[in-house]
């Protein structure tokens, strides 16, 4: 048994040892267009220039300055391979010049924002203009906001992605800075900072400085400056802000159906108006006078003189009868 594991095993040895030669030929196969530009590290992806054969020089100009990176590759490279080969030189503005292949190469500084390289061979010089420079015009207007607490933030954008900056309000002191490869606070900060979706087109500063049940607040980092690139490959954004808290729809307090003992009724609509009964007779100059005025102490008064006249009305009838009965 332990005899046909040894065989397996040296067995499988020697097919990795055959095979090993083949996978590195396919390997050194040239890949095509959409490979490359996926395979290129951001560090060194540029604009690849065939400068003489299997040589190539990728032109760069990005937030590290002007470089040229001189590669060797296959004889038939064209357009569209593989550019990440050996490399033979490097150019910048610190060493602008190297002689590789039987070609001379110089980094010339005719304008600071657009470099060109020159290459001559048997006295024929050829020129290849480096990218649109990415120096300061391409950082973006600072957004300045306040976040609470008596804090501030100042959002950038540049060439390498957004950059948030913390400070105090009152001393206008930066304590902490955020950027692409750092896009938040650390854990127990007391604070919520961070970068939303850092690597996107659309990068959002989402911030907290206060508990219960108080919202996130939210900005959109400045635009990156007309004819500036990112030095990386953007990212599709798959972080969506937090949400601000919904109003509770329901009341806090039912009102209750009955009223309460402590509050007094309403008291009851009248249905008909106040009506005066007007007497007849010798007592109608009286009573018009009651009618006509409402203050309390005329209806009084007007009573008080009614009763008087009733009661000598009754009097006077008294005594006439007394007066029939003597006469008889």
């Amino acid at each position: 048994m332990r005899t046909a594991v040894r065989t397996a095993i040296a067995t499988a040895v020697l097919a990795g040892a055959l095979l090993a030669p083949a996978g590195a030929a396919f390997a050194a196969t040239p890949l095509s267009a959409a490979a490359a530009a996926s395979s290129v590290p951001d560090r060194y992806a540029g604009t690849p220039v065939s400068i003489g054969k299997g040589v190539v020089a990728v032109l760069r100009n990005k937030s590290e300055g002007p470089e040229v990176w001189v590669r060797a590759v296959s004889p038939d490279w064209k357009p569209g391979d593989d550019y990440i080969g050996k490399v033979l030189a490097k150019l910048d503005f610190e060493h602008p010049k190297a002689s590789v292949e039987g070609l001379q190469l110089e980094l010339v500084e005719e304008d600071v924002h657009h470099p060109i390289l020159t290459v001559t061979k048997d006295g024929k010089t050829s020129s290849y203009p480096l990218p649109k420079g990415q120096g300061p015009e391409c950082m973006s207007e600072p957004t300045h906001i306040s976040i609470g607490a008596g804090m501030g933030a100042r959002l950038f954008t540049s060439p390498k992605g957004p950059q948030a900056q913390l400070f105090s309000e009152a001393g206008d002191k930066t304590f902490e800075t955020l950027t692409r490869t750092t896009p938040s606070l650390p854990e127990g900060a007391g604070i919520v900072a961070r970068i939303l979706n850092p690597s996107s087109a659309e990068p959002v500063f989402e911030w907290k400085t206060q508990g219960g049940g108080m919202p996130y607040g939210h900005q959109a980092f400045p635009k990156l400056p007309k004819g500036c690139e990112y030095d990386y490959k953007l990212e599709q954004p798959t972080q969506k802000p937090q949400p601000d808290p919904k109003p509770s729809t329901e009341p806090t307090a039912k009102p209750s159906a009955k009223p309460s003992a402590a509050t007094p009724a309403a008291p009851k609509p009248q249905t008909a108006g106040q009506t005066s009964v007007v007497p007849k007779g010798g007592v109608a100059a009286g009573a018009e006078i009651a009618t006509e005025d409402t203050d309390d102490s005329t209806t009084a008064l007007a009573g008080t003189g009614l009763a008087a006249i009733v009661a000598a009305l009754g009097a006077a009838t008294l005594h006439r009868k007394r007066r029939a009965g003597a006469q008889r």
